[in-house]
């Protein structure tokens, strides 16, 4: 998608300018990202790629977001999207591309599984790429980092699924024995 590459610009449209940093890292010149296609037009295809999930057509069966630092970087960027070329909720003022109540956040997830584990050191992507022994190659290319992603997320959600067969959630306090009081 186009980016806006004068930094005034940029600024002047309520936006932060592009980082020197990013662009290294994402092996991207100001002169590719320039030439993107149009935000409006982009949208558009996404949206209607998503739309095609969305089986009643209702904001509660829409899709669930997942991705890695979603709620924190791309559900506000999808918030704008929607605000400036739909689909919005009039009555409500929000998204209604995505579920309006879940998301599927890696990073919160991986946290929650690691907070306690003194062998992990660090939560960004690149780092659990390293930890999980997965290749760094084209890393930090969206559709890489999104593959690696659904890779993760898909082992933790297997893992889940296997481990919630086996222990009893049902009635689990039913003898009082709970952990705060």
């Amino acid at each position: 998608m186009r980016c806006i590459v004068d930094d005034e610009k940029a600024i002047a449209a309520g936006f932060d300018p592009v980082e020197e940093k990013a662009l290294e890292v994402t092996r991207k010149t100001r002169e590719e990202i320039s030439k993107g296609p149009m935000p409006k037009t982009v949208w558009k295809k996404f949206t209607q790629f998503c739309d095609k999930y969305n089986w009643k057509g209702t904001s509660f069966t829409a899709p669930i977001a997942a991705g890695y630092n979603i709620n924190g970087y791309d559900m506000p960027i999808v918030d704008r999207l929607c605000e400036s070329y739909g689909p919005i909720d009039e009555k409500k003022h929000k998204q209604k591309l995505f579920n309006p109540i879940f998301t599927m956040d890696l990073m919160q997830h991986v946290y929650c599984w690691f907070e306690n584990n003194a062998d992990v050191k660090g939560y960004s992507l690149d780092y659990l790429r390293d930890y999980f022994g997965m290749s760094k190659d084209n890393a930090h290319d969206a559709l890489q980092d999104v593959k690696d992603t659904a890779n993760i997320l898909i082992k933790f959600l297997k893992m889940q699924r296997n481990l919630s067969k086996k222990i009893k959630f049902e009635k689990a306090f039913a003898n009082g024995d709970l952990y705060v009081k």
